[in-house]
């Protein structure tokens, strides 16, 4: 088997009570997870919202397992 790690994108309500945790989505890397946050940033601006950092997001490692 072969094994390919992604990482789960977690809101991690840094500045709330800790409650309002979230899965946001999952990226292959550090890179995909700044170029989603831009878009995210993006899209919140839109909608009259402010930007969020990357110390609002925890990335968390998921394995994934497929037959070569």
């Amino acid at each position: 088997m072969k094994a390919k790690t992604y990482f789960i994108v977690e809101y991690n309500d840094r500045y709330g009570t800790g409650k309002n945790k979230m899965f946001e989505c999952i990226v292959k890397d550090k890179n995909d997870f700044i170029a989603w946050l831009k878009q995210h940033n993006e899209k919140r601006l839109e909608e009259g919202a402010s930007e969020e950092d990357e110390e609002e997001f925890n990335l968390i490692p998921l394995n994934l397992f497929s037959n070569p």
